[in-house]
């Protein structure tokens, strides 16, 4: 067995890709505060420390401490290689993220009620495992939901959710 595999899989991404990768974002993101500060101004005023003072600080620290992460990743290179996640893991991951990311998307797009009814019906028709659920759920559970929401949140508590251009087309909502 090679360094880089779990036993009963195939290694999709090893320890020491996911340590540089996480540095490398945390790095950048370190970076970003710290110009953004900059900008702002990062000495202090008769009043005390500029708006940037503390956010420049603080994205030191995080460039620091991802660099010192890189540095440490490098020195053991060997020893990280092993499996960090494989790839069916991986694959079942991605198949609730990516989902959930067309769900971000489509409400934007659709509105709540519409992305929320699609999501909801998507799930439960692509369920995986043992449960199968009929059409007819793949339906109305969805349509209940979306109902249910849209009765508590628009007409009992009057606190109206986001409904999109398509739905605003026909009048209702926003």
């Amino acid at each position: 067995m090679s360094t880089n595999q779990e036993p009963g899989g195939r290694s999709f991404i090893t320890v020491r890709a996911a340590e540089l990768a996480v540095a490398a974002f945390t790095a950048i993101v370190g970076a970003v505060v710290m110009h953004g500060s900059y900008e702002q101004g990062i000495g202090w005023e008769d009043s005390g420390p500029q708006s940037g003072y503390f956010p420049f600080y603080i994205g030191m620290i995080m460039l620091a401490a991802s660099l010192g992460t890189i540095v440490l990743t490098l020195k053991d290179w060997r020893a990280l290689a092993r499996s960090f996640v494989e790839r069916a893991p991986f694959a079942h991951v991605m198949s609730v993220f990516l989902p959930v990311c067309v769900y971000g998307v489509a409400i934007r797009l659709l509105g709540m009620y519409i992305a929320s009814l699609l999501f909801i019906g998507w799930f439960m028709w692509h369920a995986k495992g043992e449960v199968r659920h009929a059409r007819w759920k793949v339906v109305v559970v969805p349509a209940a939901v979306v109902l249910a929401s849209y009765l508590i949140f628009e007409r009992w508590f009057q606190v109206p959710l986001y409904n999109g251009p398509l739905l605003a087309h026909f009048g209702i909502g926003q």
